[in-house]
């Protein structure tokens, strides 16, 4: 069994702790390590995209951390990873968060626990980048390139990172000033071409590897060895441990350590890279345990910590944990903005004044982050977080404020040009907004009818564009969506179930699934009259759409034709609703986006977004005076962008109108793309064997076999009206699927 620590294997002979001559000349070992821990890995990355420090925030799961890869900014094609080493090749994958792994079968020689690296050649020094954007093809090449803009002129030692274990990244740029050292990511199985290539140009006498062989592999630890004299891996039993351990390693004294949670990786790197750049320590800590464990008490102590700085709100680190440092004997402050940006700045008015540049990443890019806390730590300059498509108001206060300008970390999938100009949201927004509306105006224009359109950024910049959305006008089936969200608010307050039968007899659940899945009249004049007309705009007044109301008519009457009115801005903002779950417990405002989602009318807004995209929709087409209404509205869920739209047609509307509309919306905020979905005209299929029937319940006027496809055309209530063949048929739902 291997000792604890710091384990220094010459990957090239094999022995431990042989220091090759250039590297006896140049570097220094110290005392050994204050702290102890088994040699394991810490296999991964918390990937929560939710703000640790943001007050009242819940975290959750994040989508797909990482720089894109490739990043399609820069090149269609991936980083060749294959190498002239003899090492395999592994693709692009996410490391599961905290895999143990078994212990590093190092040689038994005692393990050599080296100290702080003693830096004598002035020339090897980090230097602060002048780049105004610092990115490569994929997460590998963004570390190169952050390399070669901080150490020019080559570097003693280099940390090594898994590119999908975003937490030993971060916990590595804690290391980055201290050892003058960049962050290069590599692959678990292999080293890409880049990488190698940057490796040969720094020409190292060390090579730190953090974390175990779930993140870096065993092979790629041997097979760095060609690149350095030697080669150590810095690894705990968790992330906790490989923290402590990194915070040991340089090898001195830190009257301060910043110290923030290890859940949500948020304030984590904004911590690091402070720590590194304010030549201060960093610790990561499990902040929502009860109180400090032995072991990261010994840690702080270790070190000679007396203050603490805790990062990030009570989500992060909470109230107990941080009083349980206080019992401990350490004087504890918090760093806690009202968001992540004002973390940051907070943050950032911390390192010391003559600093020139701000090393800004996207905080939802956890490789990016990870590579930009590093190389801020390394340059001494403060990081800062922005969004895609602009700085933050406050972020752009500051810049201008302290006179930095960017270096941003990360392609324009994650930071425009305008980010990295300091442009404002507040500026970036409005531009944005007057420019959606002119293309929706011009788009409206080329087609015949009368549109009212409006449109909600779900997220982002939050941008709006309301063409008339405040005119109350008919909806025609889209008042079917106020209608499922009543019935199921009374599920929710326990006062009907889904389960109790209407009193056509048709179950609750049935008559919302066919009155959104194929618009069926009877079930929707069902539910309203069943709930009571005056009830139900009593709800949709109490939710707060105002402009929006069932018109009167006798009970048992259809509401077809009452007079139904609402807003095409009514409608957005109950899709807005519904997504966040605020007007609707979120596991029933689910189940009505599910509904909404399995709909078939697609040939309006569904028909103008991409293959693939998620959409909830619900449309409505409604003969009135003016002639046929073309209605539709939909939350879209784009892969940059979520955006709720409404857009309400008369005077003789197309439905190639709304498709353009859609298509003209879905590329301002998602970007171009080719051709769009389309959806076949027979939109069901037989499941098996079916009777079809001339009238519902009927008598059976011929069969079809499974897998027949049918055009549905009507409805009434569980039955569905079919084209089969020169015959317009009936069929129970249930004998049907969507195609």
């Amino acid at each position: 069994m291997v000792e604890p620590g710091i384990i220094v294997e010459d990957t090239v002979t094999g022995v431990n702790a042989v220091m090759k001559p250039r590297m006896l000349r140049t570097i220094a070992w110290v005392a050994a390590f204050a702290l102890v821990a088994p040699v394991l890995a810490d296999g991964g990355d918390a990937r929560a995209a939710d703000d640790a420090s943001d007050p009242g925030s819940v975290v959750a799961a994040a989508t797909p951390s990482a720089t894109p890869s490739p990043e399609p900014t820069t090149s269609p094609s991936p980083e060749p990873t294959v190498s002239p080493l003899p090492i395999p090749v592994a693709p692009d994958a996410e490391t599961p968060e905290d895999t143990p792994e078994a212990p590093d079968e190092q040689p038994s020689e005692s393990p050599v626990a080296p100290d702080a690296l003693v830096q004598t050649d002035a020339a090897l020094l980090a230097a602060v980048p002048s780049a105004g954007r610092v990115t490569g093809v994929d997460r590998w090449g963004t570390s190169v390139a952050a390399s070669k803009a901080a150490f020019p002129s080559g570097a003693r030692t280099v940390l090594v990172a898994e590119g999908g274990s975003t937490v030993d990244g971060i916990i590595a740029a804690g290391m980055a000033a201290g050892l003058d050292a960049p962050l290069l990511l590599v692959q678990s199985g292999a080293i890409p071409a880049s990488v190698q290539a940057e490796l040969r140009r720094l020409a190292p006498d060390r090579i730190l590897v953090m974390g175990g062989e779930t993140g870096v592999s065993r092979a790629v630890f041997t097979a760095l060895g060609q690149f350095a004299g030697s080669v150590a891996r810095v690894t705990g039993t968790d992330r906790y441990g490989t923290a402590r351990l990194a915070l040991a390693s340089l090898g001195r004294s830190f009257d301060t350590v910043y110290v923030a949670g290890g859940t949500a990786l948020i304030d984590a790197p904004l911590a690091f890279a402070t720590a590194s750049a304010t030549a201060r320590g960093a610790l990561l800590v499990a902040g929502t345990t009860a109180s400090a464990d032995s072991a990261t008490v010994a840690a702080l102590r270790g070190v000679g910590a007396r203050r603490v700085v805790i990062v990030g709100g009570p989500a992060s680190v909470t109230v107990a944990y941080a009083a349980s440092l206080q019992t401990a004997g350490f004087t504890v402050e918090r760093r806690n903005g009202i968001d992540r940006y004002g973390t940051a700045i907070l943050l950032a008015r911390e390192v010391p004044a003559g600093a020139s540049r701000a090393i800004v990443a996207n905080s939802l890019s956890g490789p990016d982050t990870a590579v930009a806390a590093a190389l801020a730590g390394a340059a001494k300059q403060p990081m800062l977080y922005a969004m895609e498509p602009c700085a933050p108001d406050s972020i752009a206060g500051h810049l201008a404020q302290a006179g930095l300008t960017v270096t941003g970390v990360g392609g324009t999938t994650w930071l425009s040009n305008d980010t990295l100009a300091g442009r404002s949201c507040s500026a970036v927004k409005a531009e944005r907004e007057a420019r959606l509306d002119s293309t929706i105006r011009s788009t409206m224009a080329r087609y015949p009818g009368s549109y009212w359109v409006s449109v909600q950024e779900i997220g982002g910049l939050r941008q709006s564009v309301r063409i008339a959305g405040s005119t109350p006008k008919e909806p025609a089936s889209m008042m079917k969506i106020y209608a499922a969200w009543a019935a199921l608010k009374r599920v929710e307050q326990g006062r009907a179930s889904l389960g109790m039968r209407l009193p056509s007899g048709v179950p609750l659940a049935t008559c919302i699934h066919v009155m959104i899945h194929v618009s069926d009249n009877y079930c929707h004049t069902d539910i309203v009259h069943w709930i009571g007309l005056a009830e139900v705009n009593r709800m949709i007044r109490s939710a707060g759409f105002l402009n929006t109301h069932y018109g009167p008519v006798a009970p048992g009457v259809s509401v077809l034709y009452a007079g139904n009115r609402t807003t095409t801005n009514d409608l957005v903002r109950m899709m807005e609703k519904l997504n966040d779950g605020s007007v609707l417990g979120k596991k029933w405002a689910d189940h009505l986006l599910r509904e909404m989602g399995s709909q078939i009318g697609r040939s309006r807004i569904p028909s103008g977004i991409p293959p693939g995209v998620s959409q909830s929709s619900k449309p409505g087409a409604l003969w009135v005076a003016s002639g046929l209404m073309q209605n539709d509205t939909a939350i879209v869920r784009g892969p940059r962008a979520t955006y709720a739209i409404s857009i309400i047609g008369d005077n003789s509307p197309t439905k190639a109108a709304h498709v353009a509309i859609s298509r003209a919306v879905y590329t301002h905020l998602n970007g171009a793309f080719g051709t769009a979905a389309s959806y076949p005209i027979q939109q069901m299929v037989t499941k098996a064997r079916t009777e079809l029937r001339s009238s519902p319940g009927g008598p059976v006027v011929a069969v079809a076999g499974a897998g027949v496809l049918l055009e549905q055309l009507e409805s009434e209530r569980t039955w569905y009206q079919v084209q089969y063949g020169s015959r317009k048929l009936w069929v129970p739902y249930t004998a049907l699927r969507d195609r």
